[in-house]
């Protein structure tokens, strides 16, 4: 599929410290140049595109979020090939026009494609749709339902959704075994300090009931936990460092299991309990905001951004990067303008301003 001949952003990112293969990036599109904006013409994120910088090379892309009136949104792009540890690489973002053909879910370039063979789920929760090609959709139990404003990633983009009492989603996951390294994580917003006892958070079982879950303790502080025929793992000692989550604010957990040698769990990036005597649990099922279908620690607040990846910890790390400061992250975002001989008509930036998509 040719590239619009039309301006486009670019930002230039730095590797990473661990090499990562077809991996998702996250544009905040908040952040696009006001020349990008007055470029579109569409409330279709679908005729958008990105490409490498070089070549250049279209990528895949999942416009998970799009909103052309308020000019912010969420996309997600599949890195094709390798992102090295040394160097780094530029990104173009075109803008969505009413010109452009639309990318269905399953072309080369669709959302379908936009995510590696690491990603297992991802649920944003805007929706209740697994926006990966393995399409492990949610199902709502009890009232859960859309958030009331909360925001993420600095410029706001999503609000979360809202769980009280034995609300939650579930859903089947690709089976994952005991011997699998992988991590699982979310952005979670709680109505109130969870110093108060357990809370569930996200929980990965099988049909033996066996677990591995993000939950908060007696004492309110995340912990990555397992489960495999024993609640021996619940004598765990709070570690010194360690605080309840705290109410009102974004924070990011991220539980990862290295196989059968140990687990940690990460807030807001940094690593903070690792365990070394693990159980060997499957799981092939994700409940979302509570342990189960009964009413057994139930989480009270907002979450967003809920993935699961095979792979080491650097690849989670790497999700928090990017999520929790995209200016850092890319940098600023720079227009290119129009090709040469190419020009804009001037009717989209009157209808963009007219509040017509």
């Amino acid at each position: 599929m040719a590239l619009p001949a039309t301006t486009y952003d670019t930002a230039t990112l730095v590797n990473p410290g661990s090499s990562l293969t077809d991996f998702t990036l996250i544009v905040d599109l908040s952040r696009m140049s006001a020349a990008w904006w007055t470029a579109v013409d569409t409330s279709d994120g679908t005729k958008g595109r990105a490409a490498k910088d070089s070549g250049p090379t279209e990528l895949a892309c999942d416009w998970v979020a799009f909103d052309s009136v308020n000019e912010t949104g969420l996309l997600r792009v599949k890195w094709s090939g390798t992102l090295a540890t040394s160097g780094s690489q530029t990104l173009r973002i075109y803008p969505p026009q009413a010109a452009n053909a639309s990318v269905s879910a399953a072309d080369t370039y669709g959302s379908d494609n936009a995510y590696g063979s690491q990603v297992k789920g991802y649920w944003p929760l805007n929706t209740l749709s697994d926006r990966t090609s393995n399409g492990n959709d949610l199902t709502a139990n009890n009232t859960a339902a859309a958030g009331v404003g909360e925001t993420l990633y600095n410029g706001g983009l999503l609000s979360g959704e809202m769980f009280t009492s034995t609300d939650m989603f579930y859903g089947s996951i690709p089976a994952l075994t005991g011997t699998d390294e992988y991590c699982f994580m979310a952005w979670v917003h709680p109505d109130t300090d969870t110093s108060g006892g357990f809370s569930g958070i996200v929980h990965l079982r099988d049909a033996a009931s066996d677990y591995v879950s993000l939950v908060t303790d007696s004492s309110g502080k995340p912990r990555c936990r397992e489960y495999a025929g024993s609640f021996s793992f619940f004598g765990e000692t709070p570690t010194t460092g360690i605080s309840p989550l705290t109410a009102n604010t974004w924070q990011h957990l991220m539980g990862y299991k290295n196989g059968d040698s140990y687990r940690d769990v990460f807030v807001d990036g940094t690593v903070g309990v690792a365990n070394t005597s693990l159980a060997d649990s499957n799981v092939d099922e994700v409940f979302i905001g509570n342990q189960s279908l009964g009413a057994y620690w139930p989480y009270d607040g907002c979450m967003a951004e809920v993935m699961i990846l095979t792979g080491g910890s650097y690849q989670g790390q790497y999700e928090y990067e990017q999520s929790s400061d995209q200016a850092t992250f890319w940098g600023t975002w720079t227009n290119v303008p129009v090709a040469a001989g190419i020009s804009i008509p001037v009717v989209m930036h009157h209808r963009r301003m007219m509040g017509v998509s």
